[in-house]
């Protein structure tokens, strides 16, 4: 059996992730998000692989322990786990504009979902998988947003740039131990999904930069979150996962 947990699948990247995950033959996908997503529970009736869904809120941070504890007594009771890997995909854009106008209280909910949890995650991920001996591999989603800086993003471009300093100090620890986990961090381009629209609906006075984001959008230059979800599985099952801990170009994996 192949495992695969995934967070944020209730739409977007984290629903076409799940939905191609679910046709890799003897993989149990368990996903992880807000609400449920009854179209990927209905695909699943229809195919031999298996999941299994928790309805839970990421900025619940202190009760993510127990979250994993039920998920790996379900992993445990499986004889003949072949492989498990985590992908952190769930996160959020906003608050967008300029520092002193964001909410407290979006700014928290920003760095809980993009980055306590991510880190939460990964370490019971680790705790739970240390014994082992099988193919272990955690992918976190950044955002290119984490190196190319734009103003009024300041939030989600530093939660990303901790992920991306978070995987590269996790990779280290593996490095020496007796069954590591590969860990990457990687950039997956500009995807038509609900956060685009989110930064195309900005007022300019909030983000300068809105009109570029506009055009992508009117000029055909977004990708789909279908193709994105392919080229993330692709890298995620590739032999070389792991060399390059920040993958900054998705799309040049052939």
């Amino acid at each position: 059996m192949r495992y695969f947990i995934v967070t944020g699948t209730s739409k977007g990247i984290g629903a076409s992730l799940a939905k191609q995950l679910l046709d890799i033959e003897n993989s149990h996908v368990i996903c992880i998000s807000r609400q449920h997503n009854q179209e990927l529970i209905d695909t699943s009736e229809n195919k031999s692989s298996r999941l299994s869904y928790y309805s839970f809120d990421l900025s619940r941070t202190n009760e993510m322990d127990q979250l994993f504890e039920q998920i790996f007594e379900t992993i445990d009771s499986v004889p003949n786990i072949e492989s498990i890997s985590l992908i952190n995909n769930a996160g959020v854009l906003n608050p967008i504009g300029p520092i002193e106008d964001n909410k407290t209280e979006d700014i928290i909910n920003n760095v809980a979902i993009n980055l306590l949890a991510p880190m939460v995650i990964v370490s019971n991920f680790i705790k739970y998988t240390n014994t082992y001996n099988i193919d272990k591999r955690v992918m976190n989603i950044s955002s290119g947003s984490a190196k190319y800086l734009l103003p009024s993003q300041s939030c989600y471009s530093t939660s990303k740039a901790g992920l991306d300093s978070f995987s590269k100090s996790v990779s280290l620890e593996q490095l020496h131990k007796s069954y590591p986990v590969k860990v990457v961090s990687v950039y997956p381009g500009v995807i038509d999904t609900q956060m685009q629209s989110e930064i195309r609906s900005t007022r300019k006075e909030d983000f300068p930069y809105v009109d570029q984001f506009r055009q992508l959008a009117e000029q055909g230059k977004l990708q789909t979150a279908e193709y994105t979800a392919e080229k993330l599985i692709q890298l995620l099952c590739s032999e070389d996962f792991g060399r390059t801990t920040v993958v900054e170009d998705l799309f040049s994996i052939s």
